[in-house]
């Protein structure tokens, strides 16, 4: 496992995205809410099974990988694309 307190990434779990703490609630939805919202309190009451100290949390530690998140991002967006082209 890697990660910190607020954020883990474990292989097999979630696909390997990095998720706050134990949940299976990756950071790149966190942060997509975030940037749609533009509104941490709304994201805290989006999630209500986090603490808003894990919301901050993962957001913090997006703003210290973006890369990672970032990429998560990227081949998520990619999948439903691809995914759309058959409805």
């Amino acid at each position: 496992m890697i990660g910190s307190d607020v954020v883990r990434e474990t292989p097999g779990v979630c696909g390997g995205y990095p998720c706050v703490g134990n949940s299976r609630i990756p950071v790149w939805t966190l942060v997509s809410a975030y940037r749609q919202t533009g509104d941490v309190d709304l994201v805290i009451e989006t999630f209500p099974t986090l603490t808003p100290d894990q919301v901050r949390g993962a957001l913090a530690w997006y703003a210290e990988h973006p890369e990672r998140v970032d990429e998560d991002i990227v081949r998520n967006e990619q999948a439903l694309r691809e995914l759309s082209q058959f409805s």
